[in-house]
Order: C-alpha cells, then structure tokens, then sequence
C-alpha cells in the first residue's frame, strides 16, 4: 500500500491567498452596507483593496473580451496551467432582471451564456431535477448558488478563469431562503455552491457558513450542507451549528487530489480536515468522487479508504467515477499518461457505445469493477456504514442494489434533500415544484 502523507494539523487557515489577476465589483455590490462590508472584508483578506474595478452592468462584454473569459466555461484542463481566478464581486436579482440575450450580442465570439447570466446575477434558488435524458439515479432538490467560479483548478470543471461572488447574502435570507425552508417542510438538507464553486474557498470572510448554520442550528430539522474538496475549517469551530450543518467531502486519492485537482485539498489533508470537523460534532459525509482509475489506482484506494477510517466514521459514502463527457473530452482535459491502460483500452473500445451516455466514458462493466473494489474495501473496515451509488444509471443501481442495501427507490445519499443526519432509508420521495 501507499503511504499517506502526514498533515501539519497546528496551520490555522481562512480565506484562501489568492492572487486573481483581476477583481471587479459591481455598483450594485456597493449600494447595501451589509454587501459592501463583505466586499471589504474579503478584498481586505486578498489585499486587494486598491486593485479593485468598479463596473456596472453595461461594462460586462468589455469585461469579457478584456479578460479573455470568452473561454472560461471550458474545462479547466484544456486551458494552459492551473491559476487563481479572476474575481467579480456582485449581487443576485430578484426582481429586475435585464434580459441577456441583449448583453450576450455584444460579447466576444464563443462567449458561454451562463457566463453572462452569472455577471448579470441570476443566481439563487434553483431546482434540481435529472433529466431522464441522462439516465442516472440522484435526488431532486431546492439548492441555491451564490458563487460560480472555483480556485480549485480540477481539470474536468468548467468553473475556471472567473469567480463571480453574489455578496446581498442577507437580502437572499430575507427573500428566498427562509421562505424556502419554511415553505418545504419536507425537505431537511439545503445544499449550496455545488455546481461551480466551493464555498469553504471564500470563508469565513464570505460569511455564508456563519449565516446559514445559524439559520439552521434555531430549526428543528433543516440542515445546511457544505460540498467541499477544501481542507479550510478551522474556523467551523467558533460556530454554534448544534449539529445542523453538514460537511461533505469530494474525497479523491492522492495522486488525484494533487494533479486532477491542483488547487484543492490533498488526499491527507481533506481526511484531516473531516476529523477536526467530527471532533466539533459536525456530521461529516464522503463521496469517493469522481473516481479517476490512475495507474496504480487499487493502492491508492486501499491506504485512502485506511487513512479515513482510522480518522472518522462517516455519515455515508457515496462512489462515483469520473464521467459527464466523451472520451475525447476526457482526453483534452487530463493527461492520459497517468491512466490505467486497461481502462483506456476499455474506453476506446466502448467509445461507440459511450457517445451520448452521461455516465461515460468508462464503461458500465469497468465502473461496476471499480466500485465493487471500493465496497469490498469499506466492507472490510466498516460492516454498517451506508454505501450508495452516486448519479449512476439504473442498470448499475440494480447490480449493486443486493450489495448496498438499499434501491433507487429508498437509499440514503450524502447530498439528498430528506437524508438527515444517522438516516438509514427515506421512506417516502419527494420532489420540488417548480420555481419561475
């Protein structure tokens, strides 16, 4: 087996250091005092302070084109090196939202229009819901987003080149989260900034954490859930949370962590930052997520699942492989030198068969190879710990289901909407209306 590297457990973190080759804040970001003091707050942490650019909505195409972010929605392994990104300091609309499509003309060629729908600040609530088209099993949910953009670098995301940081956090309270969980009563667990950010990368200037966990912590049973592959909690320790937040750990292994995931925690370190979260009575959460078979990737496995079990026992455990795009995309955005040559065959040879499949490009006998590796490895230092399949495709949840314990139709997952803290089945699904 691999050794673990060990973890200077005595370094007090915050913010992250980043040096953004650009900061902007926006007029609106300025004309709240609640708004401007985060803005402060974090620009004071980065020493930014005389750097920063005001705009206003008019300046965003030029913005664009004078940062190259024309190609800041592409995976970031395509792009030349990893490196901190831009930052964008402003706020959600509610109510006066300007139409993109009249912004997005005047951007440079090939701009994304999330892009601009981010700049222009339709963010917030959102519903998740799978679409059927993509074929694979996951929990519809409220979740809502304040940040797009992550200085973690991993190579298969899209969230490179720009952090936009939406500051009105306590307009969005007032007006959607609090209504939001009052008005859902079933669902519990209320999950932000797990499409393109990390919230843990921002704090606790940013504040969100300290905000939400207070929230939750006067509720009988809503939860605020934290997604993070950051090892920055020293500072959860000072919040009164009473048990209702929730970290969840993308955990990856070390070669992984390190090359894939530039930026982000290691291996070691995001184990040792679920401990210290245990011992302050977090309920801690872990997806072995995505799953890159590197070479060697068995070891890496073995002393990964060691390591965080001798540390913490989680809540549950979530597997996933790497996926969401075609094997030449794959191939664009991660070296395929560090790859195990019998999943690059395997890939190559389901290429065909793969082409559409949101699951791919590893194909469903490989992946089902991998995760029953990943069971059998649990299962020998944790007989009860709920095990389930993340985002997978109704045949492998049927394969697996015998093994796990539990079905599409009732399993426990790390990041579900009614999966509570201790949570062994949901007894009954539900789902989200729609939000305009």
């Amino acid at each position: 087996m691999l050794a673990m590297d060990p973890v200077d457990a005595t370094q007090e973190e915050a913010m992250y250091r980043l040096t953004p080759p650009a900061v902007y804040v926006s007029d609106r970001a300025m004309a709240d005092a609640r708004s401007a003091a985060r803005v402060g707050r974090m620009l004071a942490a980065l020493g930014c302070e005389e750097r920063a650019i005001p705009f206003t909505d008019t300046d965003i195409p030029e913005m664009i084109r004078a940062q190259g972010w024309e190609t800041a929605r592409r995976r970031q392994g395509t792009h030349a090196g990893h490196r901190d990104p831009a930052l964008v300091f402003t706020t959600i609309r509610f109510d006066d939202r300007p139409d993109p499509k009249r912004f997005l003309e005047e951007c440079p060629p090939g701009t994304p229009p999330s892009l601009v729908h981010q700049l222009l600040g339709y963010g917030g609530r959102t519903v998740h819901r799978e679409n059927p088209k993509h074929d694979r099993v996951c929990r519809c949910r409220y979740q809502f987003e304040t940040i797009f953009g992550c200085p973690h670098g991993c190579c298969y995301c899209t969230g490179g080149q720009v952090s936009i940081i939406y500051v009105n956090l306590e307009e969005l309270i007032e007006r959607q989260i609090a209504p939001t969980l009052a008005g859902n009563p079933r669902q519990n667990v209320f999950m932000f900034n797990s499409a393109l950010s990390d919230t843990l990368s921002f704090e606790p200037e940013y504040g969100l954490t300290q905000l939400m966990a207070e929230l939750c912590a006067a509720t009988e049973d809503r939860y605020y859930l934290i997604h993070t592959k950051s090892a920055n909690v020293d500072f959860l320790r000072n919040i009164d949370h009473r048990g209702h937040t929730i970290l969840l750990w993308s955990l990856t292994s070390p070669t992984v962590s390190r090359v894939v995931e530039p930026g982000s925690g290691t291996t070691e370190e995001r184990i040792e930052a679920m401990g210290k979260c245990a011992d302050a009575g977090y309920p801690v959460r872990v997806k072995f997520k995505p799953i890159v078979p590197v070479r060697g990737w068995r070891e890496e496995a073995e002393a990964m699942v060691d390591a965080l079990l001798a540390r913490v026992r989680p809540d549950n455990i979530g597997l996933c492989t790497i996926a969401w795009m075609p094997l030449a995309e794959l191939r664009d955005c991660i070296d395929f030198s560090l790859m195990d040559p019998e999943f690059v065959c395997a890939m190559e040879d389901a290429e065909a068969r793969m082409r559409g499949v949101h699951t791919g490009p590893i194909p469903p006998e490989m992946r089902a190879r991998v995760y029953q590796f990943y069971l059998d490895a649990i299962r020998a230092r944790d007989r009860e710990v709920p095990v389930f399949l993340c985002t997978e495709s109704p045949e492998l949840w049927q394969e697996f289901a015998p093994r796990l314990g539990m079905s599409p139709g009732d399993y426990v997952c790390a990041c579900g909407p009614q999966t509570t803290p201790g949570a062994r089945r949901i007894a009954e699904l539900w789902e989200p209306e729609s939000v305009a």
